[in-house]
């Protein structure tokens, strides 16, 4: 009996629907959604059978092996977004610190300094 609760509850916590797509990215004009999905398998070394199972909720309580493998690669697929946000949001500071100088880098010496001090700061987070 415990182990049915266990199973809803596991099902009910762990969105299944959203891990696979962090893994999967977006949607891309020349994507089927078979393809989509295959895409999830491999970088998760799953069958897309597994997948696709998982996806349509017809199977709510997947091996544990099965659901590491996926939990752990849409963590690193968050990681992997955040990553390319930072680097993003760097090269912004970057060239905003570059005009103010060409500007007046005199009288914008302090934006400039609390832009590039952000950027460092960004870069360093990236790199842990």
């Amino acid at each position: 009996m415990l182990m049915d609760q266990d199973r809803k509850l596991m099902s009910s916590v762990i969105d299944w629907k959203n891990e696979i797509a962090d893994i999967a990215g977006s949607f891309e004009p020349t994507d089927t959604k078979q393809s989509w999905l295959n895409r999830v398998a491999r970088q998760c070394g799953l069958t897309l059978r597994h997948v696709t199972s998982i996806y349509y909720g017809h199977v709510t309580d997947p091996k544990h092996s099965v659901a590491t493998k996926i939990l752990s690669a849409a963590n690193q697929a968050r990681i992997e977004r955040g990553r390319k946000h930072a680097a993003v949001a760097i090269e912004i500071y970057r060239v905003a610190s570059e005009r103010l100088a060409d500007l007046n880098e005199d009288r914008y010496r302090d934006e400039i300094d609390v832009l590039q001090r952000a950027s460092r700061i960004i870069g360093d987070v990236d790199r842990s």
